[in-house]
């Protein structure tokens, strides 16, 4: 049989922006804030869209394959949100309508017409497809060979502290591959089960404990976030914009006026109403940050403890300002 080489040339030509970041790094706030903008689709949290890119680099699926999965999964899901399918309507979900800025909207689609008369809908709305994903910094370029110009990336960093701090609450240390209501990717190394976040450093993971855990887990993929953007053209690097979570949460106003001309639409009064209940902005002390360290020093071995140290100060040098968005940064 003949080489076949899949392609979707007919896609919805509209935008698409992915807010990224580590687990528990503020993604959620980011993108309920820019659902309140117009023309930008509530947030929506799909496996497929995470975890193709991996499938590519890991060498699990062609290239055509991988991109060709993404146009269909994008197109299929802008689809079906236009018309209120498959939308999340519980109440505390981040994913659900009613914790966006446009719960009515989608009220709204329930009752309307799908078909041609939802694709008429969107040539006159022009929507802002958005969609979350963790880490997928490292393999953006295949978000960009699947969607090219169209796509552009928030990717949200936060202090280590607070995302080793979040996940041991969450139990991030114990809970992948063992808990099923976690849907991490895992892999078998000499029999046994290791998150993809620990590839390359297996054996410490394993004789780590939880807390040990997130430190390596985290150090990996801030180190492979950067470098993944690094790999990029200077075309691609530039339809992604960095957010620090802490800076967001305490000043959010020029991040916003940055988000206005990044993404193409702007703050509204809706915008402002979500803002106060993610208690945006708020003290600089709320994140606690020299007690959290001594907390997990505190339960941590040595070896571990200098690659706390080490990945706080790469954090603190923020490479990322001089990097994205024409290489826009803001600093205090």
């Amino acid at each position: 049989m003949d080489e076949v080489n899949l392609v979707r040339n007919n896609v919805f030509p509209y935008d698409i922006v992915i807010v990224d970041g580590q687990g528990r790094s503020g993604k959620n706030m980011i993108s309920v804030i820019l659902s309140t903008m117009p023309r930008v689709e509530k947030m929506r949290l799909d496996s497929l869209l995470d975890y193709v890119p991996r499938y590519y680099y890991l060498g699990k699926m062609s290239h055509d394959a991988a991109v060709t999965s993404l146009k269909i999964e994008a197109d299929e899901k802008l689809y079906n949100t236009m018309i209120s399918r498959s939308v999340n309507f519980r109440f505390d979900d981040y994913t659900g309508v009613f914790k966006g800025g446009k719960r009515f909207l989608y009220i709204k689609r329930l009752f309307q017409k799908s078909e041609e008369h939802a694709v008429n809908r969107m040539k006159i709305e022009n929507p802002i497809f958005q969609n979350m994903t963790h880490d997928g910094l490292h393999v953006s370029q295949l978000y960009f060979d699947a969607f090219g110009d169209r796509l552009k990336m928030v990717h949200v960093f936060r202090d280590p502290v607070g995302n080793i701090y979040e996940q041991g609450i969450r139990d991030f240390g114990t809970r992948l591959g063992t808990d099923p209501r976690e849907f991490q990717l895992t892999f078998e190394w000499n029999g046994k089960v290791v998150p993809l976040m620990a590839l390359g450093t297996e054996e410490k993971y394993l004789t780590g404990n939880p807390t040990e855990r997130l430190v390596l887990m985290v150090n990996n993929m801030f180190q492979k976030n950067i470098q993944g953007y690094l790999n990029l053209t200077e075309r691609h690097k530039n339809k992604i914009l960095f957010l620090e979570f802490e800076e967001f949460a305490v000043n959010p106003w020029p991040y916003l006026n940055l988000l206005e001309t990044f993404i193409g639409t702007n703050v509204v009064q809706r915008t402002r109403k979500i803002m106060r209940r993610e208690r945006c902005p708020r003290k600089p002390e709320a994140f606690n940050r020299d007690s959290r360290i001594l907390e997990i020093e505190r339960k941590i071995s040595s070896d571990y403890r200098d690659i706390f140290l080490n990945l706080i100060s790469d954090y603190d040098n923020k490479p990322w300002l001089k990097f994205g968005f024409n290489n826009i940064s803001l600093t205090k």
